[in-house]
C-alpha cells in the first residue's frame, strides 16, 4: 500500500506587524520542511522570502551530493540570489 505524503504550515505575524513575511518550505516527499524567516519590516522582506523558497527547493530537488550539503549550497545559492537581486 502506498503511503501519501502530506504536510502542512502555519504562521503568524504576531502582535506588532500586520502582514506575515515568513514563507513555509515543505516538501513531503523528500522530507524537506522549514520556515523562511522574512524579517518583517525590511523592504521587500516578502519578496527576499518568497525567492529564498523558490531557489532552495530548486536546488533540493536536484539530487546532487548526499543531503547536507544539498541544504547548505541551497541556503547558500538563496542568499546569493537575494544579495544578486537587491
Amino acid at each position: 500500500m502506498a503511503r501519501i505524503a502530506s504536510s502542512a504550515a502555519r504562521s503568524d505575524p504576531g502582535r506588532v506587524r500586520t502582514n506575515n513575511e515568513d514563507l513555509p518550505v515543505h516538501d513531503p516527499q523528500r522530507g524537506v520542511f522549514g520556515v523562511i524567516d522574512g524579517v518583517g519590516g525590511h523592504a521587500a522582506g516578502e519578496l527576499a522570502a518568497a525567492i529564498a523558497r523558490d531557489v532552495i527547493l530548486q536546488r533540493l530537488a536536484r539530487p546532487l551530493g548526499t543531503p547536507v550539503e544539498r541544504v547548505r549550497e541551497a541556503i547558500a545559492i538563496a542568499n546569493n540570489e537575494i544579495y544578486r537581486r537587491a
